[in-house]
């Protein structure tokens, strides 16, 4: 009986131990913050959150808690979701001017630092809308990172982002182009003409296991149209083809011409704010949209397609047109002083003075005038939508041309601070930053919400972002794969110095 007696306590014992064995981190007392969709957060106190091989584990009120490695206090803090910046651009230093004697230099230093100024940002995921598996994978090994997944980019011969190359070309460079029956097939291989026709480039995407596709609906800057679209009943088969493949469909567009095709289209993702209006507002008042800007963006409300304002854009190129430009304390968070330095120079100004050409006999601050009221219709576009119902995403578009306002991660935060000040309140706009994105691009199994299984990519903030989007900018620990690491590890300076 004796005998019986010992062996039942030490299976309890053991049983005991499996259920609480030690965890690598611990995290105690934290307000948690919990996206659910668009418009709800459950707001979680008392309670406590544990981490294992970069996974939430549980999270509970039990008066047992299970030993940990690290535990963290975080009594008065914020415990969120790590931030999606879903429209990136990985592969080139903002600025770079190639025919620079220090180019190669300036663009290796900053894919070493563009991981970390991210993640000083609280962004723990990245999409990049025009990338490959192998950009991914040059992304991550320059240093700590975000999570970093890609849309196979589609565009068509001659079209938007494949200006001037030639079909051979465009097979070298645009790995997933798609094919028209107008294209000069002859030019390539039966195998390689095959590989661009149909569903076959979204199969192929799919398998180089990109996240999402892109399609372009730009045929020009402002009121120009010279550059060649995709046939619409072709990228209609390509959304359906696509869909069935569980490959979400960004759209390229920013003009309501060009919103309406893709909306038409059926696409899932709307890349760009609507701030293109194309002709001054026509509207009774100056509170009331176009009439076909409305209607356009009632389609995008009717149809549930996900949007982003990448209010970014037009903010970075009236920035950078604006020659009384400086750069403010934020911006030496994620640039040492050498860039800011060649920035202000006058080879690293090139692009600044290429804005300001062309605009006939006017003045820099009526160029700059002219810019920031495109802004503001995309400023009112999106506000339109959140009172609507519209499903928001945060996406920067960093950097959206070669102009050194837009840098990684900053211009996260700015994109969200722009988002607040256009009216969307802070309940969706924590929503956007990490939920619907997450669902939007199919990647909610593991991210965007704080629950067991998920992966731990978190952020503990000292204020709390449901009453001010300033929190974001307020951050303690950046939790990356489970590991706490503390946000001023990933200042320029500290980076500047561990090298």
């Amino acid at each position: 009986m004796k005998k019986q007696t010992l062996i039942f306590a030490a299976c309890c014992a053991l049983s005991s131990h499996a259920l609480f064995a030690a965890v690598d981190l611990r995290i105690d007392n934290a307000t948690i913050l919990n996206p659910i969709d668009k418009h709800q957060v459950n707001i979680i106190s008392n309670h406590w959150l544990t981490i294992q091989d970069g996974k939430i584990i549980q999270v509970s009120d039990s008066s047992q808690k299970p030993d940990a490695a690290q535990v963290i206090d975080a009594h008065g803090q914020y415990l969120i979701p790590g931030l999606t910046d879903s429209h990136v651009h990985l592969k080139t230093m903002p600025g770079l001017l190639n025919t620079s004697p220090r180019a190669r230099q300036m663009q290796t230093a900053f894919l070493k630092r563009q991981g970390a100024n991210y993640l000083y940002y609280g962004v723990t995921q990245v999409i990049d809308p025009s990338n490959t598996a192998t950009g991914m994978t040059e992304f991550t090994a320059n240093g700590p990172a975000p999570d970093a997944y890609f849309c196979g980019a589609m565009p068509v011969y001659q079209g938007y982002n494949a200006e001037g190359l030639s079909y051979s070309k465009l097979h070298q460079h645009k790995p997933y182009f798609a094919a028209q029956h107008s294209d000069p097939a002859h030019e390539l291989t039966p195998s390689q003409a095959h590989a661009h026709q149909g569903a076959q480039p979204l199969t192929r995407m799919k398998s180089d296991g990109a996240t999402c596709a892109k399609l372009y609906f730009e045929d020009g800057f402002g009121e120009n149209s010279a550059i060649p679209l995709i046939n619409q009943e072709t990228a209609k088969q390509l959304v359906e083809s696509a869909n069935s493949l569980k490959l979400p469909v960004m759209a390229h567009a920013n003009a309501v011409d060009m919103q309406q095709l893709a909306v038409d289209a059926n696409i899932n993702v709307m890349a760009h704010g609507l701030w293109n209006w194309l002709a001054p507002n026509t509207a009774p008042s100056e509170s009331e949209l176009p009439t076909n800007v409305k209607a356009v963006l009632d389609t995008i409300i009717e149809k549930d397609i996900a949007y982003q304002a990448t209010l970014n854009v037009m903010n970075a190129l009236a920035k950078v047109t604006d020659n009384t430009f400086t750069f403010s304390s934020e911006y030496r968070t994620v640039l040492p002083p050498s860039q800011i330095a060649w920035y202000q120079s006058e080879p690293g100004r090139w692009f600044s003075r290429e804005m300001g050409q062309g605009w006939g006999e006017i003045s820099n601050q009526q160029k700059v005038a002219k810019l920031e009221q495109v802004f503001s219709q995309g400023q009112r576009a999106l506000h339109y939508l959140y009172k609507n119902g519209a499903t928001l995403l945060l996406g920067s578009d960093t950097p959206p041309a070669p102009t050194y306002v837009s840098q990684p991660g900053l211009s996260t935060y700015q994109e969200l601070t722009m988002m607040d000040q256009a009216g969307v309140d802070l309940i969706s706009l924590l929503s956007a930053a990490t939920i619907n994105n997450a669902k939007a691009f199919a990647i909610d199994n593991q991210y965007g919400s704080i629950a067991a299984g998920k992966v731990a990519n978190l952020l503990l903030l000292n204020s709390n972002p449901l009453q001010s989007v300033a929190a974001y900018n307020d951050i303690e620990y950046v939790i990356l794969h489970g590991s706490a690491i503390e946000r001023a590890t990933f200042h320029i300076d500290a980076l500047e110095k561990s090298e």
